[in-house]
């Protein structure tokens, strides 16, 4: 599932900057298999493995645009929409400069998906 937003028209990469985008195993394989080595492109935090930043950007972001997105992790592909450690719920992260378009029936669409990429990545829903 991914979701389907008018930042790429914008030319909005926000979101890209500062990251600690959070990787699966199977986001980490699957960048493997474009030819990019873990150490390259990520670190671990936490017992984690997030983006990696570089200059203040992913690591993936080069001029304006993200040289993977058509592989680009999970994550990526869900964002805004983000898991409320808190509340346990999907809700969508005000940072991003167009979250108020995005509609309840989008966030309960990728809320499963969000909760298995979670518990992929922890072992469990925080």
């Amino acid at each position: 599932m991914e979701v389907k937003l008018r930042c790429l028209e914008l030319g909005c990469y926000k979101c890209c900057k500062e990251t600690e985008m959070q990787l699966s195993r199977r986001d980490i394989k699957r960048l493997e298999k474009l030819g990019y080595s873990k150490e390259e492109f990520s670190v671990e935090k936490d017992g984690v493995r997030i983006l990696k930043n570089v200059k203040g950007g992913c690591y993936f972001l080069k001029n304006g645009k993200c040289v993977i997105y058509d592989h680009r992790p999970l994550g990526c592909k869900l964002y805004p929409i983000v898991y409320d450690v808190e509340k346990k719920v999907a809700t969508v992260d005000d940072f991003c400069p167009i979250s108020k378009e995005i509609p309840i029936s989008k966030i309960k669409r990728a809320e499963r998906v969000l909760f298995r990429h979670i518990i992929e990545i922890y072992g469990y829903l925080p």
